[in-house]
């Protein structure tokens, strides 16, 4: 599996989701969108640690490699989503 390519779908999807959160804060429930917003930059930071370690060859990369995977598995009906990214794989 390339670390590259998971990286790249994951963040992509955050960025989707995070623009379709900002849009509802602008335009209608600013208290679920706060919210939403925060799980997504929990979510981002798992994503950056994984970016990281693996960089740096950190012990810690294969553990938050299939956390991120799990994480990428919510958007596996998405038509860039590769069973590849699939925990496990």
């Amino acid at each position: 599996m390339s670390t590259r390519d998971l990286i790249e779908f994951y963040r992509a999807r955050l960025d989707e989701e995070e623009a379709a959160v900002r849009d509802l804060i602008e335009s209608a429930e600013p208290n679920i969108g706060e919210a939403d917003l925060d799980e997504l930059a929990t979510r981002r930071t798992v994503l950056d640690m994984y970016e990281i370690a693996e960089r740096n060859a950190d012990e810690r990369a294969p553990g938050l490699r299939l956390a991120v995977q799990y994480l990428a598995a919510h958007y596996g009906r998405h038509a860039d989503y590769r069973e590849e990214f699939r925990p496990g794989q």
